[in-house]
């Protein structure tokens, strides 16, 4: 049997018996001795386990800690004991003190037989840290419970092993706090830092506020998709909505064009006009070509806006189109042209030129890119 099977006995032991005591004595001997069992130690041998082990702090005498744990005739663990009726909230104190006596122990736990709190010290050396870095209950383990208790057995401890894994997990807890507080409710921070991620907008309060919802719907998107992707394909889970980054792209234009007037130009028409006759020339079924003009680029899509292949940026002096082609594809259809990468996520490549008549040299890669849609 396996150390996890061990504790999954354990689990079922303990539910079996806990209604049954309404002592301290007999929660140590019933509940707190078998999981020290299942820890690997011996706990009739003295040169592994020692009960009422003296832990005097200061000039207080007599102390004395429920069971004190040995590894190569060295303590390695206290063991703090109450009874399974007892609330472990107001005992932490009373273990703060044997831990602080004894530097060579780096773990303490306080328990019931049900409820365990495991303590180290990170925080300053010697001296126990207020919050323990680990809180469990024996009959409702986690898998990363199992993980961790499996670092604790007598046959894997190390205090090396055991400050960094604890170190660990305060920080795991800490970011899982943040993470599902940034998720359930993210902050301006956080929705300006992904809006500039994905575009060149103005970031302004009205433009936060309108992708907020957006942020947390596209997280609950991702999680479900994370969640479904490790799962069976035999569950025939539903594929959840995804929301593209062109759909993102025409909201933040949205947003945009209320602060600034579009303006079509004519270069942007005879783009749009030559794009068109480059396409009938080789065969292509041009009728539902359009163009969509923006404050960001001129774009040029078939059907619908999200399904675009061309995005023209006229108005700066560095005249490009930016394309979906992978750099290296747009590098041999450039015909000679400067091929460079495109900013944020708008699109593989950016092809640079001098005047709407260049289009006649980038025939091949405008047709590879109306060829490249759905």
């Amino acid at each position: 049997m396996g150390f996890k099977e061990d504790l999954q006995k354990l689990s079922v032991q303990v539910g079996e018996r806990k209604d049954y005591i309404n002592n301290e004595e007999t929660t140590k001997q019933s509940l707190i001795i078998p999981f020290v069992q299942t820890l690997g130690f011996e706990v009739f041998n003295p040169l592994e386990v020692r009960p009422e082990y003296i832990a005097d702090f200061g000039k207080k005498k007599g102390e004395k800690v429920d069971y004190a744990l040995f590894k190569d005739k060295k303590p390695v663990m206290f063991i703090e004991a109450k009874s399974v009726t007892e609330n472990l909230k107001n005992h932490d104190a009373q273990l703060s003190r044997y831990f602080n006596a004894v530097p060579e122990v780096k773990l303490a736990i306080l328990t019931n037989g049900v409820d365990y709190k495991f303590f180290t010290d990170l925080n300053s050396e010697n001296m126990m840290d207020d919050s323990p870095f680990l809180t469990l209950n024996i009959m409702d383990l986690k898998d990363s419970d199992y993980e961790t208790l499996q670092k604790f057995r007598k046959d894997e401890f190390t205090k090396e092993e055991l400050l960094n894994h604890a170190e660990e997990l305060v920080y795991m807890s800490a970011l899982r706090g943040t993470l599902r507080n940034l998720f359930k409710n993210p902050n301006d921070d956080f929705v300006r830092f992904l809006i500039k991620d994905v575009s060149e907008i103005r970031v302004t309060s009205a433009v936060i506020e309108r992708f907020r919802p957006l942020v947390k719907k596209a997280i609950s998107n991702t999680v479900l998709d994370i969640v479904s992707t490790s799962l069976s394909k035999d569950e025939h889970l539903e594929e959840p909505e995804v929301i593209e980054p062109e759909i993102l792209t025409e909201i933040q234009e949205t947003e945009n064009s209320q602060k600034r007037e579009v303006i079509t130009t004519q270069e942007e028409l005879s783009a749009y006009d030559r794009v068109v006759q480059i396409l009938g020339k080789y065969g292509k079924d041009i009728s539902d070509v359009n163009y969509k003009d923006t404050t960001i680029y001129f774009g040029i899509y078939r059907k619908n806006i999200t399904n675009w292949f061309l995005r023209f940026n006229l108005d700066s002096q560095t005249k490009h189109i930016i394309t979906k082609l992978e750099m290296d594809e747009a590098k041999l259809l450039s015909n000679g042209f400067e091929v460079g990468p495109p900013q944020k996520r708008n699109g593989n490549s950016r092809i640079y030129f001098n005047s709407i008549e260049d289009l006649e040299k980038l025939e091949n890669l405008i047709v590879k890119c109306y060829d490249q849609l759905k």
